[in-house]
């Protein structure tokens, strides 16, 4: 950051002024390559102890010139930051939804300028998307803050590591699992952006894949192929059932254990006498608890208990 005077001006041509961010009464300036803004330094310090540390050098003095502080961000990631900072409602916690592309941009300033309660709140929006229990991921569909969008996975996996997010690696490239081998190997388009995946990332989702599909197949045979309960009271009818589901399902492709029988327990229960379908639903649930413990070992990641112990620590800002 660079920081110097300029006289103030009312009209302001060239960068361009962001307008949610230009304040007349400001009493600092910040532009980068492109844009400018104008926002107050008073709060600005007291939420990022990088801009206070900078504000302690000496300021002009004179009425007829206003600090200017040169950044080298982009103006969209500048712009959601400043927009959180100066704007409460603007990025609030879960469950209050927000887009990817905000949470990328302040997770990423909000480091750069250590405002951890941000960061913090970034990371729980992460957090909602991308969960490190199975009773989070079995709620994720409802809870989740970022909202679905195509292709996403490959989208949030590069801030994951650029922030050192660990806790959340093993949803993520679970997500990835599900995506043919094509678009794991290619990459895919996130809105005007192409992703790629890194060569061990490419690597782990692939075994992981495989890994998955055959866990998935053990799940259908352990939930679809058991015999029909002791109480059921038309066994004949339950087994055919059993064997026409157990067909559909060995034919997926996509590696899906923790959901796929799930989506599909309205029509497993028109099919299925009421003993049988609770059968099969505590089956599945005991299998889906033993593939969520399995997922770190799966993509050569640290247990779930070191992994956890990351989070906390994260949400605590150490």
């Amino acid at each position: 950051m660079d920081i110097s005077s300029t006289p103030i001006s009312t009209s302001v041509k060239s960068p361009h002024v962001v307008l949610d961010l230009w304040y007349p009464d400001g009493n600092l300036i910040l532009e980068n390559e492109d844009s400018i803004f104008k926002v107050y330094s008073g709060l600005l310090a007291q939420k990022s102890t990088v801009f206070r540390d900078m504000f302690t050098f000496p300021q002009p003095t004179s009425s007829q010139e206003i600090p200017t502080v040169r950044l080298y961000d982009s103006t969209e990631d500048l712009t959601w930051f400043l927009k959180a900072i100066f704007d409460a409602e603007f990025f609030e916690p879960p469950p209050s939804t927000t887009d990817l592309s905000i949470v990328g941009g302040i997770l990423r300033l909000s480091s750069k300028y250590d405002v951890q309660f941000l960061r913090k709140r970034a990371m729980l929006h992460v957090q909602t998307t991308y969960p490190s229990t199975l009773k989070a991921w079995k709620r994720r569909d409802t809870h989740r803050s970022i909202p679905p969008v195509d292709n996403s996975p490959f989208a949030i996996l590069p801030l994951v590591h650029e922030f050192e997010l660990d806790w959340a690696l093993p949803a993520v490239l679970y997500c990835l699992c599900s995506y043919n081998v094509d678009q794991i190997i290619d990459g895919v388009t996130f809105r005007t952006q192409h992703f790629t995946l890194g060569e061990e990332d490419k690597r782990k989702v692939l075994i992981g894949r495989a890994e998955l599909v055959h866990l998935q197949n053990k799940l259908s045979f352990r939930c679809l192929r058991s015999p029909p309960h002791r109480d059921c009271p038309s066994r004949t009818e339950c087994a055919e059932q059993f064997r026409k589901w157990l067909d559909h399902v060995s034919s997926w492709n996509m590696a899906d254990p923790l959901d796929y029988l799930d989506e599909n327990w309205e029509s497993l229960e028109e099919d299925l006498c009421l003993s049988c379908i609770a059968q099969s639903k505590n089956d599945t649930q005991v299998t889906q608890h033993e593939i969520w413990e399995k997922l770190p070992q799966i993509f050569k990641l640290q247990s779930w208990t070191a992994l956890k112990v990351l989070e906390d620590k994260a949400m605590d800002g150490k």
